[in-house]
């Protein structure tokens, strides 16, 4: 009886190697990146209507509107999102050395990002359109 239950455990065991093996782990490099291009289908939907509303509060701030606009200048060699969590939650992916934009409601965030080789996280308190550039310190 204690061979079978040790020979059971051996199998377990080198049955369930085997498939770590053959199904490895995504990195979280691999999960950013894959994020990242689903994010960037989303961001691509009714592009041309969420660009004409950014443009609107940038240039006609009204302080009734509980909405703003972000635009981020992204300046550093990688893809990056900017993550904003508080009462609502957006991501905001920004291609490499581009940028883009995000209409989101004013309010107080947590806002990260994995920078490159580095990490940001900040608490933000948001309540007008504005403009924001990214870069690597050099």
């Amino acid at each position: 009886m204690k061979r079978v239950f040790l020979s059971a455990v051996i199998c377990t065991l080198v049955l369930s190697c085997a498939v770590q093996e053959k199904y490895p782990q995504k990195t979280a490099e691999a999960m950013e990146a894959t994020e990242f291009a689903e994010l960037m289908v989303l961001d691509s939907i009714n592009k041309q209507e969420t660009t004409a509303e950014s443009v609107d509060l940038l240039l006609n701030e009204n302080p009734v509107d509980n909405r703003i606009s972000l635009l981020v200048n992204n300046n550093t060699d990688c893809n990056i999102i900017l993550r904003f969590s508080g009462d609502q939650s957006y991501s905001l992916p920004i291609r490499k050395n581009f940028r883009n934009f995000i209409v989101i409601e004013k309010g107080n965030y947590n806002v990260d990002a994995n920078l490159c080789r580095s990490r940001y996280a900040s608490s933000k308190t948001l309540t007008e359109s504005i403009n924001i550039t990214i870069s690597e310190r050099e």
